[in-house]
Parts: structure tokens; sequence; C-alpha cells
């Protein structure tokens, strides 16, 4: 691509005058940069390693001193906003590719990047959240391809024709849910025995996995998070599934909590739910919940306390996980 078009593209400046007219292709991270490469700067101090390995071309929307680089062959060019000029490129790169697009919720995002495997459903895309790191899966990018992604406007933003996901509805059988966690059915002429899901969630599963052309790994399940739970001990040690009546449950997806606090309290209404935060949420949500400070306030708390189930608004799986993983090896001062 032309340093020319690239300023056309991104409506930017040139700052100096390089000998450089073309590169050939584009990076956003310095360790990746080979020689020719565009490299957008999105932090200062990648800028030595981007130009150690080889860029041609460097963008920034800040002000450089760029005497300080010894190589003055290299383009720099300077742009308004960043965030604007990765999704500029981006639909440039797309404009001349038909592709098969659509936008789904993040339940089904999160199913997408479990389950699909990328050595055999090499024509799906899953565009990452994180909008930089597409530019790795550009390059791979063939005709009727389809993308996935889970922010419509986004997409609206980089590939303009696309669609919604989210549109079917599934007829299961056989339906038995073991728990809130696990459950088994069964649809069209397969059957799912305890899978490690909540019934909840089943739509959103039967999406990505008939798409998939039910070509996945379903062991792969433990790693969706959404009331996944962690099972605990009276000192609040975790321990393993099943081997407690008490246990943790985490969601810091502002569009889910609702969702889940309901479905908690028409499968599970017979039990003692505790709602808690360490951030002050929107009372609108009608949530009878408990604030502490921090995370690190939990193990204490919770021994004083009488529950079946804990549901954290506002924290990740992620962490609660490794609050509680921490905590196992900590003595107990009660």
């Amino acid at each position: 691509m032309q340093i020319t078009s690239i300023l056309d593209i991104v409506d930017g400046r040139l700052i100096n005058h390089p000998s450089i007219s073309f590169i050939y292709s584009i990076k956003t991270n310095p360790r990746k940069v080979k020689e020719g490469d565009l490299f957008i700067i999105q932090k200062k101090e990648d800028i030595p390693l981007a130009v150690e390995n080889g860029a041609f071309a460097l963008i920034t929307n800040e002000n450089i001193d760029i005497t300080d680089i010894p190589d003055n062959e290299i383009a720099w060019i300077k742009v308004v906003s960043i965030k604007e000029t990765i999704i500029k490129l981006i639909r440039y790169l797309l404009s001349n590719i038909k592709l098969n697009a659509f936008y789904c919720n993040e339940v089904t995002y999160d199913f997408f990047n479990i389950l699909r495997k990328p050595t055999v459903h090499t024509n799906i895309k899953i565009i990452p959240k994180k909008l930089s790191k597409i530019f790795k899966i550009l390059d791979d990018l063939e005709e009727n391809d389809t993308i996935i992604f889970y922010d419509q406007k986004l997409l609206d933003s980089i590939y303009p024709v696309n669609f919604d996901f989210n549109t079917k509805e599934y007829k299961v059988n056989n339906l038995i849910e073991h728990s809130i966690f696990e459950t088994t059915f069964s649809y069209e002429d397969r059957y799912f025995s305890k899978l490690k899901i909540s019934s909840l969630y089943l739509r959103e599963f039967l999406d990505v996995y008939s798409f998939l052309d039910f070509d996945a790994d379903l062991n792969k399940l433990k790693k969706f998070h959404n009331l996944k739970s962690i099972f605990v001990d009276k000192q609040i040690n975790h321990i393993d599934f099943g081997k407690s009546d008490k246990f943790l449950l985490a969601q810091d997806n502002e569009e889910l909590i609702l969702k889940e606090v309901k479905y908690l309290r028409e499968k599970y209404k017979y039990a003692k739910i505790l709602y808690i935060t360490t951030k002050e949420i929107d009372d609108n949500k009608d949530i009878d919940y408990t604030f502490i400070n921090s995370l690190d306030e939990l193990k204490i708390y919770l021994k004083k306390t009488q529950f079946n189930a804990v549901y954290f608004i506002g924290v990740s799986y992620d962490e609660l996980y490794e609050q509680i993983s921490k905590q196992n090896n900590e003595p107990s001062l009660i």
C-alpha cells in the first residue's frame, strides 16, 4: 500500500520527507513488526522496538520529536485519533472483500471463542474485543469468510453490511435442570448429558454449536463463566464441584446481571442467596445487595453469614476464583 493512499484513508499528515513510499502490512504490536510494516503507535515506549524491527512507517496522534529517531527514511504520519484511524484502515481493507458479517450478543461471542476450532472452522473469524488486534486476522481473510463480533455499532463502522446472528428459536426436549449450572437435554437427534452450563444460556449455546456443524469439544465449556459455580466449604475454601451446598457466582457484565438475578430468583427460590458488590450499582436494579470494601474482606464476612449461594455483582469469575484460591492457603483468624 502506498503512503499517499494511507494519508488519504486516515486523513493524516506526513510530518517529514521520507524516502519510503509504501508499506506491506499493518501492525499494532511492536514485537510482531517486520521489515516494511506500518506501525500504529499506541504507547510511545513501543517506538524503538518497532523501528528496530524494520517499520517503514509510523502513525501517531501525539507530538513526537522525530529527530530522536536516527532513521530519517521512515515515514511519520500524524492523525487526530488513533481509534478512528484503526477503524478507517480496517474499513478500507475490508471494503473489497465479500464477507458474511454477523453481530451477536456477548454470551454468543463467548461461546464462539470457546467452541470454535481454528484449524477446522477456518472460514469463521472472531473479531477481537480490542479492535487493534484485528490486523493479524485481516491478512488471512478470504472471499465469503464469516466474521463475528458482539458490538453492532463498531461492526457497522468497519463492515456496514451485517446481520443479527441471534434470530433463531430452538425446541429442546427432555430438559432436565440438575442444578442452575448443569443441564441435560436433547435437540433434534442429539442428546446432551449434564452440560456444565445453565439452561438460561441454551439458546446461545445452540446458536453457536449448530453453526459450527456440531463440531466442537464440549469439554471446553468449562471456560464458560456465566453462572459458573465456585463451591466452597464452611471456611470459604474452594473445593471440587458439587462437594458442598455452598457456592459462589460472579458477573461483571452489566447487561446480564438482571437476567441472571431473575433466573436465580425463579430457579433457586427456596435457598438463601446473598448479593454482594464491591462497587456502587444502579439502585434501579431492585437488588437487595450488601456492599463490602474489597474482596479481601470476603472470607471474614461470609464465615459470619448464613447462605446457600452468593452472587457477586461487578466482579468477574476470574477475579473471584483467584481471590478464593489465594485465600485457601491463608490461616484462618476465626
